[in-house]
């Protein structure tokens, strides 16, 4: 299970920039009851879970600090307490709901966002995923979650979905990174844009945010150099290049890319690209 997206975050007037941050990795802390005697609690799940965020930057934002703060400091009864990853899906929609109706309300449509919540459940010891919307059907409006991703496969959320669904029935070999970097490329969608950002669970089912490396062309085709893009900037360039005494930003970085490199490489090798 991972999670991937675009780096663009637009505006109502047209304008955007393109290093909004819209995958998180969130801790999670769970404890049992306060013991008596110590005063102290003992801690049944530590681990990090991953949030993606879609629509109203406001909204986004609103629920994601939230989230962040409340799920670092839960606390469960034994045989009461519903100890799984829906339960805190619910502790989610508690604050994804006062959220939308409240921002709802002043902002309308232009105030809503969706959610996609993914973690280890201690109750099937597995990976769960749940998405977060709301029905603006009715009014006031519905906000609501369900479970996904319970088999294998692709799912798109947000403005860019129909281009990116376009995209994937094109191309089936691709990646979710090689969609969204051919959706920005061809501009399919303008409110997708900038590099891809990714997360990914490690060996100890804890979420994780890694860079993305992507690369560049030169006007003939042939490569011209390597990017390494975190959140939609290249650390380690122009004005975020390391100083002589400066501290360095230490990321891990997936190569989404690895193949279309090689094939530009052997395009090169073959005279394809002169």
């Amino acid at each position: 299970m991972s999670l991937s997206s675009d780096s663009r975050i637009s505006f109502a007037d047209g304008q955007s920039i393109d290093y909004g941050i819209k995958i998180f990795a969130v801790p999670v802390k769970v404890y049992g009851p306060t013991d008596s005697e110590t005063h102290k609690a003992q801690c049944y799940y530590d681990h990090r879970i991953g949030l993606a965020v879609v629509g109203s930057t406001i909204n986004a934002y609103t629920v994601k600090e939230a989230v962040y703060e409340i799920l670092q400091h839960l606390q469960f009864i034994p045989g009461y307490t519903d100890f799984s990853m829906e339960g805190i899906a619910k502790m989610v929609m508690k604050i994804y709901r006062k959220a939308a109706l409240d921002l709802g309300a002043i902002l309308r449509e232009k105030g809503l966002c969706e959610l996609i919540l993914t973690g280890y459940c201690p109750l099937n010891t597995g990976i769960r995923t749940f998405y977060f919307t709301c029905d603006t059907s009715a009014y006031p409006i519905v906000p609501k979650f369900s479970e996904i991703l319970t088999e294998n496969g692709m799912s798109f959320f947000g403005s860019g979905t129909k281009a990116a669904a376009d995209v994937a029935d094109k191309n089936p070999h691709f990646n979710p990174l090689q969609i969204i970097r051919k959706v920005v490329q061809e501009k399919r969608s303008l409110t997708v844009g900038g590099s891809g950002q990714f997360g990914k669970f490690d060996d100890y089912l804890n979420f994780e945010i890694l860079g993305v490396q992507d690369y560049e062309l030169n006007e003939d085709g042939s490569l011209k150099e390597y990017v390494n893009m975190l959140r939609g900037i290249n650390w380690h360039k122009d004005e975020f290049e390391q100083e002589a005494d400066g501290f360095l930003v230490s990321y891990n970085y997936i190569m989404p890319f690895q193949k279309d490199i090689d094939e530009i490489w052997r395009k090169n090798l073959d005279g394809e690209i002169l």
